[in-house]
């Protein structure tokens, strides 16, 4: 799993079948690095189900375990968000915190 902050949204109008009522988002994994969020290399599309919207920090799955994710069966997708993130805690500090 990977921490990561959505930054687009993607708007396909012709996709496959699969893919017909998901939303996809563009999102860029953080890593924690001295007590800080900074951005990585990693940058993915990803199925959204909850509803993330554009600078909030979610919690992506990739791989197969990303087809175990509710709806996503029957869909050909490598990574899914699962989680909207409120908080994020390192050393018992907050690193993050959702305004």
């Amino acid at each position: 799993m990977m921490i990561a902050k959505v930054v687009a949204t993607v708007v396909a109008t012709v996709k496959d079948a699969g893919f017909d009522t998901k939303k996809l988002i563009v999102v860029h994994a953080h890593v924690l690095k001295d007590g800080q969020l900074i951005p990585g290399q990693t940058v993915v599309v990803a199925n959204d189900d909850l509803g993330a919207g554009e600078g909030d920090f979610v919690l992506v799955t990739q791989g197969s375990s990303a087809r175990l994710a509710p709806g996503m069966k029957n869909c050909a997708t490598d990574a899914v968000v699962i989680a909207l993130i409120d908080r994020i805690d390192a050393n018992g500090q907050p690193v993050f915190y959702k305004k």
